[in-house]
């Protein structure tokens, strides 16, 4: 069995993350037993950690569905609805922290023409949601999550891969299927330089070159745990080989 270690360093403005309980289990959340949740009625869909969260409703009309963190430190909430007030996406924005989100200090809110996030936090809790519109803005996709705040080192790097993975409804479209997905992935990061820049450095052959030298000097392979000192405070994983 190849062992693998966890590697503590400074890279390029990110800081690898200390190799304690926490940040194990973050490794594991992200890299372990995640499956797909698609909806059946409007055709949006997600990956979340199973070895994690379990079902804990499906609405009865088929329009969503709440997953439960097993020790009930977090929640993840999915759906879809029909944009009846006719929204835009900064009056959705602003409605969803006006309604929803009174209680918190939001601290991120990116915006795109079909798209957009909320996240902030308060009383211990933080939340995270993104709204995205389709089928000519006549459908808003959305999801959120909502853990302890004292639990970011595990969940702050799931929120981001569940964030990635998020696919908007275009089910029930009338006309050809929107593009909204394709375009809000790149639109989010240009949103938040930050954000950005960690989307730009995954493709950054440079990140490989330090794990695997890292690896070499160590006589075995490794994985580098990098995480961000300033909000979104995301995470990114390089697996460096002591054989390349």
């Amino acid at each position: 069995m190849v062992r693998i270690g966890v590697i503590v360093a400074f890279v390029a403005g990110l800081v690898v993350a200390a190799s304690g309980s926490g940040n194990l289990k973050a490794l594991e959340a992200t890299a372990g037993d995640w499956t797909r949740y698609h909806n059946e009625r409007f055709g949006f869909r997600l990956e979340y950690p199973a070895n994690l969260f379990r079902i804990e409703r499906t609405t009865e009309a088929g329009d969503g569905r709440v997953f439960a963190a097993r020790e009930g430190e977090a929640r993840l909430l999915v759906g879809a609805l029909s944009n009846e007030d006719h929204h835009s996406a900064k009056s959705y924005q602003d409605f969803l922290a006006r309604n929803s989100y009174a209680d918190y200090k939001i601290t991120y809110r990116p915006l795109g023409d079909d798209w957009l996030v909320l996240s902030g936090e308060a009383d211990g809790k933080i939340f995270y949601e993104k709204a995205i519109f389709s089928c000519g803005g006549q459908l808003i996709s959305s999801f959120a999550m909502l853990y302890r705040a004292d639990k970011r080192d595990v969940f702050d790097p799931i929120v981001a891969r569940v964030a990635n993975s998020f696919v908007p409804g275009t089910k029930t479209c009338r006309a050809a299927p929107s593009s909204a997905s394709a375009r809000h992935q790149g639109a989010e990061a240009k949103a938040n330089p930050q954000r950005g820049a960690a989307a730009n450095a995954k493709s950054d052959r440079g990140y490989s070159n330090v794990a695997d030298r890292i690896a070499r000097e160590r006589g075995t392979d490794v994985i580098l745990v990098l995480r961000r000192t300033s909000p979104p405070y995301d995470y990114k994983y390089v697996r460096g080989y002591a054989s390349r």
